[in-house]
């Protein structure tokens, strides 16, 4: 599948054990475990600007 001009792919590794828990979690939420990391890695981001902005 073709990645959008906006967006980017990336790498990353991971246990076994943490993509069968994504997996599963992907799964309760109907998302690809792809999107799942978008959302939870987004939502980190979210925080991180929250927190240094209450600094």
């Amino acid at each position: 599948m073709a990645v959008s001009d906006q967006n980017t792919r990336i790498l990353v590794t991971i246990s076994k054990e943490t993509k069968n828990k994504l997996e599963m979690l992907s799964t309760q939420e109907q998302r690809s475990v792809s999107n799942l990391c978008s959302k939870i890695i987004n939502d980190y981001i979210k925080s991180k600007e929250v927190e240094s902005l209450c600094e």
